[in-house]
């Protein structure tokens, strides 16, 4: 599967003596074809360029969509 803008996406430590550790996640925020970058939004706030062998998918944009709705349902909620 290809990764693309608003994919959720995760970073692993695979070189170390454990099997395999979450380093961060982040929302991929653009994506340079041509290289094969991602712009990602990781968990610290920080936003960097990122080669995409770096990441893998762990939900597609189409999944967060319902996630976002029930946000913005709880937001108004909360509003009035």
């Amino acid at each position: 599967m290809k990764i693309k803008k608003g994919d959720l996406v995760a970073c692993y430590v695979t070189n170390t003596n454990e099997w395999e550790t979450l380093m961060c996640w982040g929302i991929v925020i653009d994506t340079n074809e041509p290289v094969e970058d991602l712009l990602v939004l990781d968990n610290y706030g920080h936003q960097r360029w990122w080669p995409s062998t770096r990441w893998r998918i762990l939900s597609s944009k189409k999944n967060i969509k319902y996630l976002d709705l029930d946000i913005k349902l709880a937001e108004n909620n909360n509003i009035t």
